[in-house]
């Protein structure tokens, strides 16, 4: 018997799992498998790829181009790198092959590279291509390119916008949690807490992400020397770095902390598979990036676990917190962290205000089934466009 669901090829580039993988995971977790078979295309031996196996159809290993290392913060992929990545054109071969193979019927690209290279492919078999753009940054005419070999572009949140292409090619779905995935209990926070060696009057603060210089960790540990010796406030860690230059800043984190005697009270957890323990345990997440973010999940995750936030209002970031769930502060600022910090650990009630609303703006704005099923509605207005939705594609 023939099947009438529509096969999406899912490309990613990414070696490990962060944000934009674990976005997704849960897009394939929540897709309605009645009407779409997915099917990953991805690096050889990519943890993405060992995630990805009981959620797709088939995983199909890809010889495409891993993310850049960059030095630099604001230029991140140059055409140097695209002249470099001219070794992986053979990949576009593959792909024709896979897309014929599977009778694909649209290839969905999370990334701008995966998506020159998947709409390059799907220019010549005649298929539509969606790109997830999961950047605030701007990559010039390399962008300009990505535009015209896409059907369209899912934006996570106001601030990736491409300002050169038509409004109606751009679609804004933010990012998704779980709504429906229980709370640590209390067991298995009290085993964290006691794993780490903190104390019941503890006052925790927390940033749970990849160790990256964009993110600002060190003026966050700047900001924990204004509590030496004064207060029971500890900063956790959790997270990992993932590039040589990540590794590097990570000791130059741990050289800050010793020079600045903060030992006992900033504590690394290193990388988490499971965060709902850890953030519940929290009493307050930080994200003090320096650089525009497109849609932190971190901060989503945080509402979502009734916790208030503390970040910079750059990109993404500026969209999803609210002065009733989080607090603002100036990029590059330790001592107004630092008053973030103090005036949420003075104020239990206020904290307990901005998580109740910011749990509440998570179910309103943030869930993971509405956001599939904005997405499933694009992909139907591309599989048949003679026969085009009135809904609107938008999660807000």
């Amino acid at each position: 018997m023939k099947s009438n669901r529509y096969k999406i090829l899912y490309l990613d580039n990414g070696a490990g799992i962060g944000g934009g993988q674990r976005s997704l995971l849960l897009l394939l977790k929540k897709l309605d498998k009645t009407r779409f078979t997915p099917i990953i295309g991805c690096l050889p031996d990519s943890a993405l790829a060992a995630e990805a196996s009981g959620a797709a159809q088939k995983v199909v290993p890809l010889k495409l181009p891993e993310p850049h290392e960059k030095a630099d913060i604001h230029h991140r992929f140059t055409f140097g790198d695209l002249i470099g990545d001219f070794k992986y054109i053979a990949v576009v071969i593959q792909l024709l092959r896979v897309i014929r193979e599977n009778r694909v019927n649209l290839i969905h690209a999370n990334s701008l590279a995966a998506a020159l290279i998947g709409g390059a492919a799907a220019k010549i078999i005649g298929i539509p291509v969606i790109m997830h753009k999961r950047y605030a940054a701007s990559y010039g005419l390399l962008d300009r390119i990505g535009e015209k070999l896409v059907d369209c572009v899912i934006l996570v949140s106001r601030a990736t916008r491409w300002n050169f292409a038509a409004k109606s090619k751009q679609a804004l779905i933010y990012n998704g949690v779980g709504l429906e995935v229980p709370q640590a209990s209390t067991a298995e926070v009290k085993v964290v807490r006691s794993g780490l060696n903190l104390s019941s009057d503890d006052i925790l603060a927390g940033i749970v992400t990849r160790i990256t210089f964009e993110k600002g960790v060190h003026f966050l540990i700047e900001a924990m020397a204004k509590f030496k010796n004064r207060r029971r406030i500890k900063l956790i860690i959790a997270g990992k770095p993932y590039f040589r230059k990540d590794f590097e800043y990570l000791e130059r984190l741990k050289a800050q902390i010793g020079k600045l005697g903060l030992a006992d009270s900033v504590i690394f957890t290193g990388f988490l598979t499971d965060t709902r323990a850890i953030m519940a345990l929290l009493d307050m997440i930080l994200l003090p990036s320096i650089v525009d973010e497109a849609c932190p999940r971190m901060i989503i995750e945080a509402m979502a676990a009734g916790k208030p936030v503390i970040t910079t209002p750059l990109g993404g970031s500026k969209e999803l917190v609210t002065p009733d769930t989080g607090i603002f502060v100036p990029p590059e600022d330790a001592k107004a962290l630092a008053a973030a910090i103090t005036l949420l650990a003075d104020n239990r009630q206020l904290s307990r205000r901005m998580g109740i609303a910011g749990r509440a703006r998570v179910e309103k704005l943030y869930s993971a089934e509405k956001n599939t099923r904005l997405t499933e509605l694009l992909y139907s207005r591309l599989l048949n466009p003679s026969s085009p939705s009135e809904q609107k594609v938008s999660s807000s």
